[in-house]
């Protein structure tokens, strides 16, 4: 199984973003943005704070040291899907992976890329693929 992954964090100010940053940035992974953050509307440190993005596809050991490294969990919420994820055109559904640190918003989606794939993948498909990586990752 490969992932497609678009991961994002968001800092305040005084912290350095790159201490969130995916393994292996340099060599597995693509930046998509780098600029201020998206939650400036949190004031005070969030203000002028920093955000980057993301995007890799990676194997299932790549994966694993991904989610532990970052601290993340999948979350059973049900998203609207990735745009642009990588392998995946431009629309792919998506599991929601957070980070729960008190000192930055972190959030990767992830689309499972079976290597072994049916022609077309039916809703059934995807919500047997979900449940498979909740009852793993959450």
């Amino acid at each position: 199984m490969l992932f497609s992954i678009i991961y994002s964090v968001d800092v305040p100010e005084d912290l350095d973003i790159d201490k969130y940053a995916p393994p292996q940035a340099d060599e597995l992974w693509d930046m998509t943005e780098d600029g201020r953050t998206e939650y400036a509307y949190l004031e005070g440190d969030w203000t002028n704070g920093s955000h980057k993005k993301w995007c890799a596809i990676l194997d299932r050991d790549q994966f694993d040291k991904f989610v532990r490294t970052c601290g993340l969990s999948a979350d059973s919420t049900e998203t609207m899907g990735s745009i642009g994820a990588l392998g995946c055109g431009f629309w792919a559904p998506a599991i929601s992976f957070d980070a729960h640190h008190s000192d930055c918003i972190a959030n990767a989606y992830v689309t499972p890329l079976p290597e072994v794939r049916k022609q077309d993948l039916t809703e059934s498909d995807w919500h047997r693929l979900r449940d498979a990586m909740l009852a793993v990752y959450s």
